[in-house]
């Protein structure tokens, strides 16, 4: 029995010794690294890229889905009542949120315990209750450099950090100011905490009644140009409900990737604006609305989102994603209406002789 039992033990030792040698060499074959998975939550519908180790020697690119104004006062609040956010997405036939490491939008206003008097004809004031409800769908950080940041006073505006943080959301940008005290950069892909191949470092800049101090600019993209690899802008400018950038736009685009951006998002129309292509990098110069509830027009009443794809140091593609809503309820462009809007933005975007093709672009 005792000779018996060493044979079965050496025998069981040599096949696990085997089993371990052929695990080995599965190892070693190209290619054979693990994928990206994906955090899935059903009610939702909201997808949130968790990044696996990349043995391969270009780390795994970076995804980034933008959004432009969120208003979550006057009718909109009135609109979702006891629903809250989910009132806004139910109507979705189709995900309005794409796979993504990060999700970014325009905070187009403050969060404040209750409304403070003011003279501004338009100041808006948001429950601070839909901070959660915002994490909920996954919102990574949001541009707080506006013209309404600052509605209910610059000690609600610190009220606003202060809930956005309460509830894991990041912020950066500043209504009334620029430096690199209001740059966020980051390594992460928050909520998961997974850890991104690249640093990202994200700057906010206001151009309505505000002009930047372009010294202060300058010396904010230096310093988050040493902190991450890649470098992108949210800036609140344009003339609302117009069509088209502006000169102006244009000449500030070009000047903020000549001083080492990678993209240029914009915001602030309330309608979407065409797209430009500016030495290999991406330009949009207005989102238009996301979440609003200016119902008197067809073009305020569509928007556009854009998921960026970084990699080897550059942003290697962008994929758009167009809506519309009705009432602030939203829904994917399909049919005519959407293939009329590849046309209108084919037509009117400066492209370098590329062109937008299955709502994708490569760069």
């Amino acid at each position: 029995m005792t000779v018996k039992s060493e044979h079965f033990r050496i025998g069981f030792s040599v096949v696990g010794l085997l089993v371990g040698a052929i695990l080995s060499l599965l190892l070693l074959i190209p290619g054979a690294s693990a994928p990206i998975s994906t955090l899935r939550l059903e009610k939702k519908n909201s997808v949130i890229k968790t990044s696996i180790p990349n043995k391969s020697a270009e780390p795994l690119p970076i995804t980034i889905q933008f959004f432009g104004d969120i208003m979550l006062d006057r009718n909109v609040a009135k609109a979702m009542g006891d629903q809250g956010l989910d009132y806004i997405f139910a109507k979705a036939s189709q995900p309005i949120f794409d796979a993504s490491d990060m999700r970014i939008a325009n905070l187009e206003g403050p969060f404040a315990p209750g409304r403070v008097p003011t003279s501004k004809t338009i100041a808006f004031r948001f429950d601070p209750k839909f901070a959660a409800e915002l994490k909920a769908y996954n919102f990574t950080a949001f541009n707080l450099a506006n013209n309404h940041s600052n509605d209910m006073g610059r000690t609600n505006v610190a009220f606003t950090r202060k809930v956005l943080d309460d509830n894991g959301i990041h912020y950066f940008g500043d209504e009334l100011d620029e430096g690199t005290e209001f740059t966020w950069v980051t390594a992460t892909n928050t909520p998961n905490l997974a850890s991104l191949p690249d640093n990202v470092a994200f700057i906010g800049l206001h151009n309505t009644y505000h002009n930047p101090d372009l010294k202060k600019v300058e010396a904010t993209l230096l310093d988050a140009r040493k902190k991450a690899r890649y470098v992108i802008i949210n800036i609140h400018w344009g003339v609302e409900y117009r069509r088209n950038s502006t000169t102006k736009q244009q000449d500030l685009a070009h000047w903020l990737i000549d001083h080492g951006a990678d993209a240029v998002i914009g915001h602030h129309p309330h309608v979407i604006e065409e797209m430009e292509i500016y030495k290999d990098k991406p330009i949009f110069y207005s989102l238009g609305n996301f979440i609003f509830d200016q119902y008197f027009s067809t073009d305020t009443q569509e928007g556009l989102s854009v998921s960026l794809t970084l990699g080897e140091g550059k942003v290697k593609s962008v994929k758009l994603l167009p809506f519309y809503s009705e009432k602030s309820q939203i829904q994917l462009m399909d049919g005519n209406r959407l293939s009329a809007f590849w046309e209108w933005m084919n037509t009117n975007s400066r492209l370098e002789g590329k062109k937008i093709e299955d709502g994708k672009i490569n760069l």
